[in-house]
């Protein structure tokens, strides 16, 4: 009797325990759907769907005639899901014959355990259909954009260039990245066991919005001619580098901006840094001659004194405030007018104290030195002009002709612009405006005046002067022909580590514009370190005169001047006239007596 109870009590126990369980395991169940169920569903649909972002078309950069300059093309980047690939060695050698890559790096992306990996961004379709061709599990394509530069290193210093996620390292690329990099789109789609997308359960998305285009006031074809007679300038002359400017003066822009040596934009990366500075707003030098200008606007201007005033020119070597100041030929008695033409120091100087240090100060200024012009492009400096209560006995011998200060190409061709102007002083412009994808104008950028510097009196004769530099003075090689340019030259020695001045290394400048009565281009030719041949007048002028005359054929600008003709046969030839050889500009601006 014992062994019966025994066996049903085990029974109850047993199903004591298995209701219990159920009880247990249903309330379980009613916990999780009830209080749980939206946390697992979100870890089940984490396994099955996938966001992926959608990257953006980057902006067009064009020029003035919408000529593209910069634009995205999309391309394939490789990624694979590492856990998932089996043959890892193989694999890498395939991809590596493929893609030209290490194979070592291709088996260390591979052997990570994750769920994504690049393996390489934006390959060419040639090598993306190959590796498809493969079929290999667990490797997948995504399209990025690819930043090209259809004009290699045309406008290499304003465009810049990008990374290689598309943000801007350079240039409007970097100045105005914030416009041209779109903002990212996303999509949420399906995916199988495997991971793979399922084309067919696209489940939400959000479009990108592609980058804003930029226009730029620079002309291809200008830029082509200023780059061209600059890099054949600095060839010739072995020099280190250079900038040419080209300017509208009525409106500021900037047509031109070309700088030597220059870089292969789709290979910036291969690139010295220090060929990739834009020397037109980054380069600090003392300017030299050239800013005898600013001396001679300021004695016009205050009515010092005129033109035909005379002055002596010590017969080229003259003591002051402790120095020898020299001129390079000697002269005595020159007209105000001459001191400029003939580019005398020990003149300037004279004329230059008569005017005084606070008023030279005023019109160095209000010229634009020593403060940034606005063109919009990192690293742009603001020079270096000392306030006269800072001068030393000797700055107002130095400063009148371009010593003891530092000034930047944008700054020199901005204050010759002003001149051009009647003596109205624009802020450079190098963009027009910014619209989207359809047109529309987001952001515009009028010519912008600054200051009226100096009277449209004073700034026509200031021209006539600076006509009479490049038609009798040290600027006859920038003469160009069939029209009356003027300008400056400025040939400036380099101020060394130790302060002192180097004897052997000089900066060669011209600035000038064209044509004279009614002037269309303003163009600042600035040189680094030419040698043998180191005078503005021989080495920026010529440079002037190619770029100039070329830019007004391209335009087809009538001529205002003929040149010398003679009848002979019934056909017109061109006699060339024999210009006497200009004289040479005073470079050395002061030297220590004995020296």
């Amino acid at each position: 009797m014992t062994e019966p109870k025994l066996s049903r009590k085990r029974l109850f126990v047993v199903f004591y325990s298995l209701l219990t369980a159920l009880f247990c395991l249903i309330f379980r169940l009613g916990f999780i759907q009830i209080f749980r169920a939206s946390s697992y569903f979100s870890i089940a649909q984490n396994q099955s769907r996938s966001v992926i972002e959608m990257q953006p078309a980057r902006g067009r950069i064009v020029d003035s005639k919408s000529h593209e300059l910069a634009l995205d093309v999309r391309l394939d980047s490789l990624y694979a899901v590492s856990r998932e690939i089996k043959n890892k060695a193989k694999i890498a050698d395939q991809l590596a014959s493929i893609l030209g890559m290490d194979r070592s790096v291709i088996f260390e992306r591979l052997s990570r355990d994750k769920m994504f990996v690049w393996i390489a961004r934006k390959i060419s379709p040639v090598k993306a259909d190959a590796i498809r061709k493969l079929k290999i599990e667990g490797l997948g394509f995504v399209k990025e954009s690819q930043r090209v530069y259809p004009k290699g290193e045309t406008a290499c210093h304003i465009l810049g260039f990008t990374d290689v996620d598309n943000n801007g390292l350079e240039g409007i690329e970097l100045s105005y990245n914030s416009f041209l990099k779109g903002v990212p789109g996303w999509r949420m789609v399906q995916k199988d066991a495997k991971q793979r997308e399922l084309i067919s359960k696209q489940i939400e998305m959000v479009a990108p919005v592609d980058g804003y285009s930029i226009h730029l006031t620079i002309d291809e074809v200008i830029q082509s001619i200023a780059e061209r007679a600059l890099a054949e300038t600095c060839k010739k002359f072995n020099a280190l580098g250079g900038s040419i400017v080209v300017m509208d003066p009525k409106s500021g822009d900037i047509l031109g901006m070309a700088m030597y040596p220059v870089y292969d934009l789709n290979n910036a990366r291969k690139s010295k840094p220090e060929n990739r500075r834009n020397r037109a707003v980054t380069d600090l030098f003392e300017p030299g001659s050239v800013f005898k200008m600013i001396t001679l606007s300021g004695i016009l201007q205050e009515k010092i004194f005129g033109l035909d005033e005379k002055f002596d020119c010590e017969n080229g070597s003259w003591a002051v405030a402790g120095k020898v100041l020299h001129d390079h030929h000697g002269y005595g008695l020159l007209t105000f007018r001459e001191i400029i033409e003939k580019s005398s120091n020990i003149g300037a100087v004279k004329a230059a104290m008569r005017l005084g240090a606070n008023k030279l100060y005023k019109y160095i200024k209000d010229f634009g030195f020593g403060s940034q012009t606005g063109i919009g492009l990192s690293g742009e400096i603001r020079g270096l002009v000392p306030n006269p209560k800072n001068w030393s006995r000797s700055s107002i011998i130095n400063i009148p002709i371009g010593h003891g200060v530092a000034v930047t190409p944008i700054q020199l061709v901005s204050a010759f612009s002003a001149v051009a102007n009647n003596g109205l002083l624009m802020k450079p412009r190098l963009i027009t405006h910014i619209d989207d994808a359809d047109g529309k104008i987001i952001q515009s950028y009028d010519p912008e005046p600054v200051r009226q510097v100096i009277s449209k009196e004073t700034a026509l004769q200031v021209r006539t002067v600076l006509e009479g530099v490049v038609e009798r003075g040290t600027g006859k090689k920038a003469a160009v022909p069939g029209f009356r340019a003027a300008g400056k030259t400025g040939t400036a020695q380099k101020l060394m580590p130790d302060g002192k001045y180097s004897h052997d290394l000089f900066w060669a400048s011209f600035v000038g514009f064209v044509p004279y009565d009614d002037p269309k281009l303003v163009i600042s030719v600035s040189v680094d370190q030419p040698h043998p041949v180191y005078y503005g007048g021989d080495v920026a002028a010529p440079a002037f005169s190619r770029a100039a005359s070329e830019i007004l054929g391209y335009w087809q600008v009538s001529q205002t001047v003929m040149p010398d003709q003679v009848i002979k046969d019934g056909s017109q030839i061109l006699k060339a006239k024999k210009t006497p050889a200009a004289p040479i500009e005073s470079h050395a601006p002061i030297a220590v007596a004995g020296q």
